[in-house]
């Protein structure tokens, strides 16, 4: 039976980096995983990017592939980020009969999570989100903490949706697979997000995860701008993308870091607030 998920049942928002989470629960070095520098992100900016991301450490891979229906997109990836925060809050108040990997929701419960209007594009939109996750496979060589070494090769989701008399989607039943659900509910793999996050443009969104896994407590995290380009999979001129982030040190509108350019204008440093 799905557990039934509601943003009124939680406080804190919270993701777990797919890339980046399955390395560390594999038992490799988390500082490997974050700085190796052909490190990207499984979500597109944009809807209809076709091609396969893959992310390699150490002799170790995790690939996302899409279906026809093109990459996830970073939007989508807020249907992640609802289960999340629902398992995340429910370990850490040790509500252990709200911790399952079959998962419920209202349609408007999440529109009203993510921050979303609602109307016909927006169901549109949703019904369009589910596809690409539940069509996107995942595949990675990285061994089970248990000591299990076969290959995994895993849908982002499966789901089965409910619609009402006018044919929209009313409630998601999600399955979220072993992998991932395991990342949710392991203390050290889930990060607290700021609640404006909803708010950013799409690439806004991932030069903020990007800072998130890099930029320490402490510690900033100084970044060449055409390696920032690369790693957002931004598939805009070059000149087009530094003139957007340049654009931040104006509006600081990535949620607690502040970005600084050098004079040369070739490397952003993050720091936090």
């Amino acid at each position: 039976m799905p557990v039934l998920i509601s943003p009124a049942s939680f406080t804190y928002i919270y993701f777990s980096d797919i890339f980046t989470g399955i390395f560390q629960d594999g038992s490799l070095s988390a500082v490997d995983a974050s700085s190796n520098p052909v490190y990207c992100t499984p979500f597109a900016l944009s809807v209809g990017e076709l091609e396969a991301r893959r992310f390699d450490c150490g002799g170790k891979f995790i690939e996302v592939t899409p279906s026809a229906a093109g990459l996830p997109t970073i939007r989508d990836y807020d249907i992640l980020i609802y289960c999340t925060s629902w398992l995340a809050n429910a370990m850490f108040d040790e509500k252990e009969k709200n911790l399952s990997r079959n998962l419920r929701f209202a349609a408007r419960d999440f529109f009203d999570f993510s921050k979303r209007g609602i109307g016909g594009a927006q169901y549109d939109s949703l019904a369009q989100s589910l596809e690409r996750l539940a069509g996107s496979r995942l595949a990675t060589n990285i061994p089970h903490p248990d000591g299990i070494n076969e290959c995994d090769n895993f849908n982002l989701i499966r789901y089965e949706a409910e619609l009402d008399r006018d044919g929209r989607i009313e409630t998601v039943n999600i399955e979220l697979p072993e992998k991932l659900y395991r990342l949710a509910t392991d203390w050290t793999l889930v990060c607290a997000m700021h609640s404006g996050y909803f708010s950013l443009t799409p690439l806004h969104r991932l030069i903020y995860f990007l800072a998130k896994i890099h930029c320490g407590e402490w510690q900033p995290w100084a970044v060449p701008i055409n390696e920032l380009h690369r790693m957002t999979g931004c598939s805009s001129p070059f000149r087009n993308f530094k003139i957007s982030v340049q654009g931040l040190l104006k509006d600081n509108s990535i949620p607690e870091y502040r970005v600084e350019i050098d004079a040369q204008k070739v490397t952003a440093t993050f720091y936090r607030r």
